[in-house]
């Protein structure tokens, strides 16, 4: 009889926490958002750390919460998956950048690095960044507008190009 009923209450417990699992499940949606934006660089003549220049986007989230029925009130995380950048110039290659930086900033919030990639492999023209942080970053994508910013560091001349940031983010938001 004893041997029963801590069968019974290990079973119990099993299924509360099992139940608890499956109730996370119908109760939350995880979706990538991707964002992309362009940024139209000068030549640089010399070696140095540059800012390459910036680009401001619309953010579509609350369209996209919306979608995977949840909304900006629910929004649990939001954190970088993965950035990239890529030479949209053709005949153009990273040869003579060393060291790339992405950030993040928007309404208010100070400019944060989410992305980096030191040394630059030489040449490709689309580069996967490290992600640099883990930080939930919900204030910047939920803002209105945010803005893209790319710093490098070259190691010879370097002509105008146009640079498309691509970044994925992973959302994690109760469901309404």
């Amino acid at each position: 009889m004893r041997k029963s009923i801590k069968f019974l209450t290990m079973m119990t417990i099993a299924s509360f926490i099992f139940m608890g699992g499956c109730l996370e499940k119908l109760t939350s949606v995880d979706f990538d958002y991707p964002t992309e934006g362009i940024i139209a660089t000068e030549a640089h003549n010399a070696s140095g750390d540059y800012n390459f220049g910036e680009t401001t986007l619309t953010s579509t989230l609350k369209e996209e919460l919306s979608k995977n029925n949840t909304n900006i009130d629910l929004l649990d995380e939001l954190v970088l998956k993965t950035a990239s950048i890529t030479i949209e110039n053709p005949d153009q290659n990273f040869d003579n950048i060393s060291k790339l930086e992405l950030y993040i900033s928007a309404d208010g919030n100070p400019e944060t690095i989410i992305a980096s990639l030191n040394p630059v492999p030489k040449g490709s023209n689309s580069v996967t960044l490290s992600v640099n942080s883990t930080e939930n970053l919900v204030k910047y994508i939920q803002a209105t507008t945010f803005t893209y910013r790319v710093v490098g560091t070259t190691t010879g001349p370097l002509d105008a190009m146009n640079l498309k940031i691509a970044a994925i983010w992973k959302i994690k938001a109760s469901a309404k």
